[in-house]
């Protein structure tokens, strides 16, 4: 019982690295504008003690709490008037409480995006713009990603969205849908699981990670002196993929979730500004029930 216990543990561990520890692009509606830039540099901590078993809530006192803290860049610059280039990178350290459990760190991923504003209309004071965006992201470092504490999937993803962006004084309303088809993962040991279903069946050392698909609502209020928004997102596996349990590989897992969050802008200076914000998931599948806080400076120009 005790070896199912741990080997339970440790298919929960490696499940929960998707949504937790994936720092990627943070994709709005608001262009750049041609050859205006911001920097920003956030610090964000994750924390959990609950997390999901396929769609069930469980504990598990082997984990105790499981913490991760990163530290992300990201900068956007405007190539045109209707064409954006957003890149993001980041440092992850993730550890649990309890057990002995190694805590793992270092540079996860890179991430570059092309924000296209295809169409942009115009009704008096209000405005309705559709969007798309074409991003890629690849390992920084080869990081395990089979491990209890891995920083990341180790995956080489493409991420495809389309959104509309509507804007009347200060208030604005933005929402989009993307789908990221995840690359194949080389895990360190072989594995014996077949599954049908995988476009590619898992096979030796390499195995599937399963595409999703990622619904975003976000509204709020952009003005010069106060930026402040609430959000809500769905992200649903695309694929069937597994569930946790013993033996099975972590990026084979099926991760979903449902979160809400919070987001607040204050400017200090010209061109310079602090951010705070809030996550909470609400329901997830494979995954931590996670809490997130996070605070950051940005240089230049936040929102237009």
């Amino acid at each position: 019982m005790r070896l199912v216990a741990y080997l339970t543990t440790i298919s929960l561990l490696l499940s929960l690295a998707q949504t937790i520890r994936a720092q990627g692009l943070v994709i709005d509606g608001f262009m750049r504008g041609q050859r205006k830039a911001n920097l920003w540099l956030n610090y964000s901590q994750a924390s959990y003690d609950t997390y999901y078993v396929n769609k069930t809530e469980t504990r598990n006192p082997n984990l105790g709490t499981v913490t991760t803290k990163a530290l992300t860049a990201q900068g956007a610059y405007g190539l045109g008037y209707d064409l954006d280039l957003l890149v993001s990178a980041s440092y992850i350290r993730t550890e649990t409480s309890a057990g002995y459990v190694p805590k793992q760190e270092g540079f996860q991923d890179i991430s570059a995006a092309f924000r296209w504003e295809a169409y942009d209309y115009k009704f008096g004071k209000t405005r309705l713009t559709w969007l798309f965006t074409l991003g890629y992201s690849i390992p920084l470092q080869n990081y395990v990603s089979d491990e209890l504490t891995a920083i990341g999937r180790g995956s080489r993803n493409l991420d495809v969205r389309t959104m509309l962006h509507y804007k009347a004084g200060p208030f604005f309303l933005t929402g989009q849908y993307g789908y990221i088809r995840m690359g194949q993962v080389t895990l360190d040991r072989i594995v014996n699981y077949y599954d049908p279903s995988q476009l590619n069946p898992n096979s030796g050392s390499k195995v599937n990670v399963p595409d999703v698909t990622d619904l975003i609502i976000r509204t709020g209020l952009a003005t010069k002196w106060l930026y402040v928004d609430v959000w809500g997102e769905q992200q649903k596996p695309y694929n069937s993929g597994t569930n946790i349990g013993p033996g099975i590989p972590f990026p084979t897992n099926a991760v979903g979730f449902t979160r809400l969050g919070a987001n607040l802008y204050l400017p200090i200076a010209k061109q310079l500004g602090l951010t705070a914000g809030y996550t909470t998931t609400l329901s997830g599948r494979n995954t931590g029930k996670a809490t997130r806080i996070n605070a950051g400076l940005v240089v230049g120009m936040y929102r237009r």
